[in-house]
């Protein structure tokens, strides 16, 4: 017994407007109508309706391709490595100790982010050129060695 192919219903071929009674609905969006005028001005942007979803809404441009991709060229360029000099990778990576008291000017404060209200209350801000903060912070003490005491952990 050999079977036989049945297509799928409804074909690829039908009109499925018609077919499931969507025409009216169709012709009632369409921007122009079948003798030529123009039909109902619809919104080409959802993006009120959208708004309170989650996630990005703008459509970014697409980036140029780098010119450098496109060469046929590309794979028949031989990769070549070149020995680094060592006297010149320890220059490059020769670092100075950091003072005991730190970097002047620098403050680690800067490198975090708070929230926007902290932000606009000024909590963040320092309120001096040392970097000590408006509320609530004192400086530490210097003892009679005149270094700063370190606490061990």
């Amino acid at each position: 017994m050999t079977k036989r192919y049945k297509p799928s219903e409804p074909t690829p071929l039908d009109n499925l407007l018609s077919n499931y009674g969507l025409e009216p609905i169709a012709e009632s969006l369409a921007r122009t109508k079948v003798d030529g005028s123009k039909g109902v001005k619809l919104r080409k942007s959802y993006k009120n309706h959208i708004l309170d979803l989650v996630g990005k809404h703008q459509i970014a441009n697409p980036k140029p391709i780098q010119p450098g991709l496109l060469d046929p060229n590309l794979d028949k360029t031989p990769d070549m490595i070149k020995e680094i000099d060592i006297n010149l990778l320890r220059r490059a990576l020769k670092f100075d100790k950091t003072p005991v008291n730190g970097i002047a000017g620098f403050s680690i404060a800067d490198l975090a982010i708070g929230d926007l209200q902290s932000i606009i209350r000024g909590d963040d801000s320092p309120d001096d050129d040392n970097g000590s903060m408006k509320k609530g912070k004192r400086k530490k003490k210097i003892q009679e060695g005149g270094d700063i005491k370190r606490q061990h952990i």
